[in-house]
Formats: structure tokens, C-alpha cells, sequence
């Protein structure tokens, strides 16, 4: 196992949903022409790496196209993607129900003291002349907002960039839900959350390695007072598109045990299908449930897919279309047209038929 493979996997047994960057770089990678992140001023023609694919087939086929909407925690295609390769290692962090508060060192010059912390009055801003760097102005807020300094002897996870800045990283758990916003909260001070990615603890790029610091090596819960404060500057929402996660989907494999390889074959043909259908589906997505669960129980009764199989597998292509998984509408309806479709059972084509 290489190093890259390893840290991917020790992010994943932690529960964080990872996902594929170039070669000591930040940037996500592809891998279609399709998929490949865009030259300058370009767009990809699907999309990259927008949650709308165009039609792309690539996450639901299990390859790491469009970045962070490809994270996964699946150990099995983890290894598929690093192996051989040496990828860096993105966390997503809205998936992986993170905050990473991303402090810069960029030796930029002061601005004007209203945008040190927007939307705090600049009048009660003590010593802002001795303000460098987004940990200058963290430490500030903590001072207006006469919080414990998270920095001195930090209570949580903390790594030092090769720029020289600083990640806190917070546990957000189950309860508000952030996203990403650049200077919201502070000069030079970026929030990783939502569909985000930060740099996973260890990983080396091509300007040095990003370096664990402090004693702390898991995610401290995020403040209280620091949440109201990104809810404050506009960093909170309740739109489900930043989380739960889009699903991976682990595709049932027809075999032997089902019937000879054509019809096996067909029956794969056909889960791929549907499969892709549902997850690309943007309007309408409850009646492609509905046509796919009915087709493929149909499969399900004549013995080439397994029930519960395909239903996980519905479950999460649907999650990937933007159903939350845990729908009782649409588990409803991924059941009861299962169970339709069993109920008539789809004549095995000869062998060399087309599903």
C-alpha cells in the first residue's frame, strides 16, 4: 500500500468522505476527457465539477470525476483509485460533516479596518495595527467576542499549510449544516465546508506537506459561538444540496449463480441503465424510480438480481439525483415497484439480445 492509499484510507475509516487530487497539487483530478478538469477560461463539457453532470456516467460508473461530488468512504473503489497512482488526498468536508477554518499568510497589504471582520463595527476593534494574517484576525474576534483564543495551544485538530497558514478542523456533527465562503468571516480567513475540500493532514504537494501540529489528532466540535458567528456573516443554510452526501453506488454484480454469462450480462446491462437513469434524473424523479424499480424487479423475478441488492443500489443512485435516502416517499416507492415488478417476471432474452 502506498502512502497516498494509506492516508486515503485512515481518512476514511474516520469517516471522512475522500476524494482524488492531482499529484502534489490542491486540484481535483478527472478521468475522461469529459471529465477533465477544464484549461483556462474553459468549461468541461460536462460540467467539472458541478453536481450536474450533463449526462456524464462517470459517478455512477464509480470513477472519481468532478472532485468533491465523488468523495466516497467505499474502501473497495478507495483502492481502485489510488492504487498505482500518487494521488493526493482530499477530505470532502460538507459529506464528512466538517468545518475547516482555513487562516492565510498571504503578506497582503491591510485593508481598510470595516473588512478586518465584516459586519463588526470597526470601532471596537482593539489594536488592529498589529494585524498580518488571517490568525491575527481570528484571534481578534476571539478577543471582541471575549472567547477562549483558538490558537493558543489549540483544543482541536490543527495543520500548518506549506504556505505557512493554519486548518482548524471542527466535527459540525448532525445539527446546522455551512457552507464554503472566502473573507466572510475575516480577512484572509476561508471556510472549508459544504461541498468543499481541504487537503487531508499528511498529504504532500509540490510547496511541502501539510503538517499535523498541536497534540490534538481528531476534530474538536465546533463552537458553539463560532457557529452563530458563520450564521451570522451568511455561512449557514438549510439547503440540502451542501449535505448529506451524494451516495456511492455499489453495483450489484449478476454471476453464475444466476444464469449462463449472456443472460447475466444482460442483466448487468440493464442495472447499469437504470441505475443512470435515476441518478441523472433532475425532474420527474420520482416516476423514474417508479419505471426503474418496476423494470428492474422484474430481473429480481426471474432470478438475475438480488432484492435487497438493488434496492441499496436504487436507494443511492436516487441519492445521487438529490433524494435524500432516508425519503420515506421515495423508499416507498423503490418498494412497491420492486415488488410489482417481481411479481412479473422478465423473460430471460436468448443469448446475444440487447436489454
Amino acid at each position: 500500500m502506498n502512502a497516498s492509499l494509506e492516508l486515503a484510507m485512515r481518512c476514511a475509516d474516520r469517516g471522512w468522505w475522500v476524494h482524488p487530487l492531482l499529484p502534489g497539487s490542491k486540484r481535483p483530478t478527472g478521468n475522461c476527457r469529459r471529465c477533465r478538469p477544464p484549461a483556462s477560461g474553459q468549461r468541461a463539457a460536462c460540467g467539472f465539477p458541478e453536481r450536474d453532470a450533463g449526462g456524464c456516467r462517470c459517478l455512477t460508473a464509480g470513477r472519481y470525476c468532478h472532485g468533491v461530488r465523488a468523495a466516497t468512504t467505499d474502501p473497495d473503489l478507495i483502492r481502485r483509485w489510488w492504487r498505482g497512482r500518487d494521488f493526493a488526498v482530499g477530505v470532502a468536508t460538507g459529506p464528512s460533516r466538517l468545518v475547516v477554518v482555513d487562516l492565510d499568510d498571504h503578506h497582503h497589504p491591510l485593508p481598510d479596518p470595516a473588512l478586518l471582520l465584516p459586519g463588526v463595527d470597526p470601532a471596537s476593534l482593539p489594536e488592529t495595527e498589529q494585524v498580518r494574517t488571517g490568525v491575527d484576525v481570528l484571534e481578534l474576534l476571539c478577543r471582541v467576542r471575549r472567547a477562549e483564543s483558538l490558537l493558543h495551544a489549540p483544543p482541536t485538530l490543527t495543520v500548518r499549510t506549506p504556505s505557512g497558514g493554519v486548518h482548524l478542523w471542527y466535527e459540525a456533527g448532525s445539527g446546522p449544516r455551512f457552507v464554503q465562503g472566502a473573507g466572510r468571516l475575516g480577512w484572509q480567513v476561508d471556510v472549508r465546508a459544504g461541498w468543499s475540500t481541504a487537503v487531508a493532514p499528511g498529504t504532500v504537494t509540490a510547496a511541502g506537506r501539510y503538517q499535523l501540529v498541536g497534540p490534538r489528532t481528531v476534530p474538536a466540535r465546533l463552537p458553539r459561538w463560532l457557529a452563530l458567528e458563520l450564521a451570522r456573516v451568511g455561512l449557514r443554510t438549510r439547503d440540502p444540496d451542501t449535505t448529506p452526501p451524494p451516495a456511492r453506488i455499489r453495483l450489484p454484480r449478476p454471476g453464475a449463480r444466476h444464469g449462463p454469462r449472456d443472460t447475466a450480462a444482460y442483466a448487468a446491462a440493464a442495472l447499469r441503465g437504470e441505475l443512470d437513469a435515476v441518478a441523472s434524473a433532475r425532474t420527474g424523479r420520482n416516476d423514474q424510480i417508479n419505471r426503474s424499480g418496476y423494470r428492474l424487479g422484474r430481473l429480481v423475478g426471474a432470478g438475475l438480481l438480488d432484492l435487497d441488492e438493488v434496492h441499496q443500489a436504487l436507494t443511492e443512485a436516487a441519492a445521487l439525483a438529490g433524494v435524500d435516502p432516508g425519503e420515506a416517499k421515495a423508499q416507498s416507492t423503490i418498494r412497491r415497484a420492486l415488488q410489482a415488478g417481481t411479481r412479473s417476471p422478465r423473460t430471460v432474452p436468448s443469448p446475444g439480445a440487447r436489454p
